[in-house]
Formats: C-alpha cells, structure tokens, sequence
C-alpha cells in the first residue's frame, strides 16, 4: 500500500513538472472572441510533453480510483482518535420504551439518593 502511495507523490510530481513545462497557446481566452483562424486548436503532430502529460493524467486518476477503494476496504488503515476508542469502548445506554398513552413515566428514585 505504502509502495502505491509513494508512486501516486511520484506521478504527482511529474505531472506538475509537465505542465509547467509546456508552452502556452499564446493567445489564450482572447484569441477565441477575436477572430482567431484556428478555432479549437492548430497543432497537428502533438509534442513529447503533451502525450506525457496525457498518460501522466491517466496514471494519476487510476491510482486515485485504487487508492481510494483501496484505503476504504481497509479499516486497519482508518486511524482512530482516543476519543473514537473510548466511544468503542463505552457500553451503549439503554433506552426505556416510550408509552403510546401520552401518560409521563414513573420518577425513579436513587436508593440512599442526594437530596
């Protein structure tokens, strides 16, 4: 599981680092309202990093799919809290029944009780 992870930070990393590397359009948002000859893109033959970046994407949404069926099928992996251990622990208080007659229930007195 550990080895997962540090491939996910690995991937993470690297595709970071492709996507800073590319260059932009050039043009951005404003090329498309402003008459722009190429539409909905111009590049013919795709570079090294856009195919890198696609397959890094790819890998990266793989690994969070597993990741996560992963991380949720495994309950020893959940790290409880104290106080998540000490509600595990607590017996459950039991309720009386409710009476359907709309009559109050009986006080109950503590033997030796405070006063």
């Amino acid at each position: 599981m550990i080895f997962l992870y540090v491939i996910f930070i690995i991937v993470c990393v690297l595709l970071m680092l492709s996507v800073l590397l590319q260059s932009g359009k050039g043009e951005g948002l404003s090329g498309t309202f402003g008459g722009s000859a190429q539409f909905m893109g111009g590049r013919a033959a795709t570079t090294f990093l856009t195919k890198m970046t696609t397959a890094l994407a790819t890998v990266f949404m793989l690994l969070s799919i597993l990741l996560s069926v992963l991380t949720s099928r495994a309950p020893s992996l959940r790290q409880r809290t104290e106080a998540q251990e000490r509600m595990m622990q607590t017996p459950q208080a039991q309720v009386a029944p409710s009476s359907g007659s709309g009559q109050a229930a009986p006080v109950q007195t503590v033997p030796g009780g405070a006063k």
